[in-house]
């Protein structure tokens, strides 16, 4: 019974994400449904606040971000050097290059789960490799980054030099704030954002072979 709720979900988040996606976009699926069904059960295309927020410390090159929000939401805040895209664009032609290369890691975030992993799952039927998705979206990310709470004296030396780690993170990322933490971040700690040019015309480039994957 689990299975078959778990599919119904699937395939009903596939029909709902495809209605709003014009047809051309999607005119060479390249992965079937049942393969993208396999791969949201192991939750594998999942990264941490924790692992990202390391990598943009660290400015590490390798990574991208796509906020998958509208434009209003993006604006009041969004991480850092992020590229905003919606659903259409994230699978239309003009950002296929962007988005199917085998040299960088693409990290979709929304809110929460949801949206980013109905756009991961278009870009899994499109073929795309190394997409993930910030696991709990912003508002994780505002709880865990930029407003983590204090462990008690008496906790794991590896929780309080966690909680140092994300305070230090959250100060170079935007900052902490108080207020309600099960909401996105205000935009009052937005940290820098930016919409990035668009990718030059043109087809995807050729995959040299799997480098990795999201599933």
């Amino acid at each position: 019974m689990k299975k078959l709720n778990i599919l119904a979900i699937v395939m009903l988040s596939l029909g709902l994400i495809l209605a709003f996606v014009p047809k051309e976009a999607m005119k060479s699926e390249k992965v079937s449904q049942k393969q993208i069904i396999s791969e949201l059960k192991e939750k594998s295309y999942f990264i941490t606040a924790d692992a990202l927020a390391a990598m943009l410390v660290e400015k590490d090159p390798t990574v991208k971000l796509v906020d998958v929000r509208d434009a209003f939401e993006f604006q009041k805040f969004s991480l850092p050097n992020a590229t905003n895209l919606t659903l259409e664009n994230i699978v239309s032609d003009e950002w296929s290059e962007f988005m199917n290369q085998d040299k960088y890691s693409i990290v979709l975030y929304s809110n929460g789960n949801v949206e980013a992993v109905e756009a991961w799952m278009l870009c899994r039927m499109k073929g795309y490799e190394n997409i993930l998705v910030l696991q709990g979206g912003l508002n994780n990310w505002y709880e865990t980054i930029l407003n983590p709470q204090k462990p008690a004296a008496t906790m794991a030396d590896e929780e309080l030099a966690k909680y140092e780690f994300r305070k230090a993170a959250g100060s170079s990322l935007g900052g902490g704030v108080s207020g309600d933490s099960t909401s996105a971040a205000p935009a009052n700690v937005a940290a820098p954002a930016t919409s990035a040019p668009k990718p030059a015309a043109g087809g995807a480039k050729k995959k040299k072979g799997a480098s990795g994957g999201c599933g």
